[in-house]
C-alpha cells in the first residue's frame, strides 16, 4: 500500500530521488572578514560529515522510530476499505429462513428457487427475491405463511427486500449502520475512497509549505496527531455526510506525513547507504497494512476499527522529543547550533570520534547585506510553469509523464480495492495483494539496474495490463488459486511501476524545476486514485469484467507512451532545459552522473 497507503512504495521512491539528486550546500561568513577574501567558516557538507560518523546505533534506532511511523501511515491509507466496505447479504424469505432462525445461513440450498442470482457473479442479488404466490401452511396458529418449495415463488416477478436482509458475517461497516445498502447506493461508499484521495490531492501542496516553514518534525508530529484525533471522532460518527467530512479532514491532516518521516529518517544516513535504508524502511509499510485485515477479520466492527488503530497513535506526539528536526531545514533558517548538535548526538551514540565544527556567525555582519545582494535568486511556480509551456518538448513530456502517474495511480489503487471482491476470504486476498508489496521494493531496483529506465517502466506495464486481462479470460472451473496468482502478478507489476515512475520523473526534468515537476505530475496522477474507487461501480451496471479490462487497458496504454519518453539512465542529469531538451533528441549529455 505503498501507504500515498494502501502504500507505500511510490512516496518511499519519492524521497529516494530527492535526496539523491538535490543537494543543499549552506554558506556563512566570519564576522567584519571581506567577502572576496575569505571561504566561510561555518560553511560545512552535512554529507561529509555523515560519511565520518557511519552508520550505528543512531540509524538503527532511527529506522525502527520511523518505521512505525511508516506502518501507521499505510494503515491510515487502507483503512476506509474496511469501514466503507461492500459486504456479502441477500433478502431474509419469510418461511424459508423462519426455519433456521438461530442459524440462517447466506447461501442456504433453497436459494436457488427463491432469489435471483447475478449471471457475471454467480452471487445472489442482494435486493431482490422472487415474488411469493401459491400454497400456504396453516399450521402454525392458524396463521397462512408461504411454503418452503419452488411453486411457491414466481420466477417471472421479482420484488425488493421487504423484511430485512441475510448478512454472510456478522460484520458491521458504515453501509449496514447507515442503510447504505443495495447496488443504487453502493456510490456512496465508494465515494469515501475518492474523497480520501482527494483529500491528499489538497494536502500535499499545502503541507509542503507549512513544512519549509514550520519544520518537518513539526509536519509530522502535529500531522499524526491531529489525523488520530480526527478518526476517533470519526469513530463515533452519527451520519454518512458526517464520516465522510472527517474522512477528508482526516485525508488532509495525513497527507504531509509520509514525505516529512522519509525527509527525516534519510537524512541520517551517508548518501552511499540510503538505498539500504529505503529498503528497511519499506518493509514496514505492508507490515502495517497487513495488519489491517488482521485486526479487521476479528473485530468486524467500523467504529472499534478505527479506535483500535488511532487511540494508541496518539503516543506519536511523543516523537517531538524523540526525533531530531531535519538537519538541512535548520540550516536553511540559520540554527546552526542545532545542526551541529544533531550531528555529535549522531556521533555519540555511533561512538565515533567528530571533528571540531565551526560554530554559527554572529546573526549579522557588515557583509551579510553584501550576501544577500549576491544571493541567487530562487525560481518560483509561476516562473517555472511559464518556462515549461515556452518548451514544447518540456511541456509534451509533462504531458506524457502526467498520465503515466494517472495509470499507476489508478492501477494500483484499483486493484488494492478490488482484492476485496475476489471470492474467497477478502481479508486474506488484501493481506496478499499488500505483502507484495515487499518483493515488489527488492526487484524494482534490480530491473532498473539491469534494464533501461523506459523498457523497465514499459515492461512493468505490459505485465499488470497482460496479467488483468488474463485474469479475465481465466476460465472459473481453473479455480480461485490461478486467478488469485494473476491478480497478484499485477500488483507486482504495477507497484514495481510506481517506483520506477518517480526515478524516471527526476531524471528527465532539468534542476531548474526538477521538485516542482515531481510535485507537479504527482498531484495530476491523485485523478487515478480518485477514480480508482469509482471505477468499482461499473461491474454493477456492466459485469465484474470490466474493471479488470478497464485497468488492463489502462496499463498498456501507459506502456506505449512510455516508449516516447526519453531514456534518462547513465545520462548526466539535466541542469537546464537545454539540457534536457538533449536528452529528448537521444544526445548522451557527459558521463554518468557522479552523484
Amino acid at each position: 500500500m505503498q501507504c500515498d497507503c494502501t502504500l507505500s512504495v511510490s512516496v518511499r521512491y519519492r524521497m529516494i530521488s530527492l535526496f539523491t539528486f538535490v543537494r543543499t550546500r549552506i554558506m556563512s561568513l566570519k564576522s567584519d572578514m571581506p567577502l572576496k577574501k575569505t571561504t566561510p567558516a561555518s560553511q560545512m557538507d552535512i554529507d561529509n560529515v555523515l560519511d565520518h560518523v557511519g552508520i550505528g546505533r543512531y540509524q538503527l534506532m532511527n529506522s525502527l522510530v520511523f518505521g512505525i511511523m511508516i506502518s501507521y501511515a499505510t494503515i491510515t491509507s487502507v483503512l476506509y476499505i474496511f469501514t466503507a466496505s461492500d459486504i456479502k447479504y441477500r433478502c431474509e424469505i419469510p418461511g424459508c429462513d423462519a426455519l433456521e432462525p438461530a442459524a440462517r445461513t447466506y447461501e442456504p440450498e433453497w436459494l436457488r428457487f427463491t432469489t435471483p442470482y447475478r449471471d457475471d457473479t454467480g452471487r445472489p442479488q442482494k435486493c431482490q427475491r422472487y415474488a411469493m404466490v401459491g400454497p400456504k401452511d396453516t399450521s402454525v396458529n392458524g396463521s397462512r405463511e408461504p411454503l418452503c418449495v419452488p411453486s411457491a415463488f414466481d420466477r417471472n416477478v421479482t420484488e425488493t427486500c421487504l423484511d430485512g436482509w441475510v448478512f454472510e458475517s456478522p460484520e458491521n461497516t458504515i453501509g449496514t449502520e447507515f442503510g447504505l445498502m443495495c447496488e443504487e447506493n453502493k456510490w456512496m461508499l465508494t465515494m469515501v475512497g475518492s474523497v480520501h484521495n482527494f483529500g491528499k490531492f489538497i494536502g500535499i501542496p499545502v503541507w509542503g509549505i507549512v513544512s519549509d516553514k514550520f519544520g518537518r518534525k513539526f509536519t509530522m508530529v502535529f500531522g499524526t496527531v491531529m489525523a488520530a484525533l480526527t478518526y476517533i471522532v470519526q469513530s463515533f460518527s452519527t451520519c454518512y455526510p458526517m464520516f465522510l467530512i472527517l474522512e477528508l479532514v482526516c485525508s488532509i491532516f495525513f497527507s504531509g506525513v509520509f514525505a516529512a518521516t522519509f525527509i527525516l529518517g534519510m537524512e541520517s544516513v551517508l548518501p552511499g547507504k540510503r538505498v539500504l535504508f529505503y529498503m528497511v524502511l519499506g518493509c514496514f509499510g505492508p507490515v502495517g497494512g497487513m495488519s489491517v485485515p488482521l485486526i479487521a477479520s476479528q473485530v468486524k466492527d467500523w467504529r472499534l476499527l478505527l479506535r483500535l488503530f488511532n487511540v494508541p497513535a496518539l503516543l506519536f506526539l511523543s516523537y517531538y522529543w524523540l526525533t531530531d528536526e531535519s538537519m538541512r531545514w535548520l540550516e536553511m533558517r540559520g540554527r546552526h547550533d542545532e545542526v551541529i548538535g544533531v550531528l555529535e548526538k549522531i556521533a555519540t551514540m555511533n561512538k565515533k570520534p567528530l571533528a571540531d565544527l565551526p560554530r554559527a556567525p554572529p546573526l549579522k555582519s557588515k557583509n551579510s547585506d553584501a550576501v544577500e545582494a549576491n544571493a541567487k535568486p530562487v525560481s518560483t511556480n509561476t516562473s517555472i510553469l511559464k518556462e515549461v509551456i515556452r518548451s514544447p518538448t518540456i511541456f509534451w513530456r509533462m504531458i506524457r509523464c502526467s498520465f503515466t502517474w494517472i495509470a499507476s495511480t489508478l492501477v494500483y489503487y484499483g486493484l488494492n480495492i478490488s482484492s476485496a471482491d475476489i471470492a474467497g476470504n477478502k481479508y486474506l486476498n488484501f493481506s496478499l495483494v499488500v505483502m507484495v508489496e515487499i518483493p515488489a521494493a527488492l526487484l524494482g531496483w534490480v530491473i532498473m539496474e539491469r534494464m533501461s529506465r523506459k523498457m523497465s517502466l514499459s515492461c512493468m506495464f505490459m505485465v499488470s495490463a497482460i496479467s488483468c486481462i488474463v485474469y479475465n479470460l481465466t476460465p472459473d472451473h481453473l479455480g480461485l488459486t490461478v486467478k488469485m496468482f494473476l491478480f497478484m502478478i499485477s500488483k507486482l507489476s504495477i507497484s514495481i511501476a510506481f517506483s520506477i515512475v518517480y526515478i524516471q520523473t527526476v531524471e528527465i526534468f532539468p534542476t531548474t524545476m526538477r521538485v516542482t515537476m515531481l510535485s507537479l505530475c504527482s498531484m495530476i496522477g491523485r485523478l487515478g486514485s480518485m477514480l480508482a474507487p469509482q471505477i468499482t461501480l461499473l461491474s454493477e451496471y456492466f459485469g465484474e469484467y470490466t474493471v479488470m479490462l478497464l485497468m488492463g487497458t489502462t496499463a498498456f496504454t501507459a506502456a506505449v507512451i512510455t516508449l516516447t519518453l526519453p531514456e534518462s539512465k547513465n545520462v548526466k542529469l539535466p541542469d537546464t532545459i537545454d539540457d534536457a531538451e538533449r536528452i529528448d533528441n537521444c544526445l548522451p549529455l557527459t558521463e554518468l552522473n557522479p552523484n
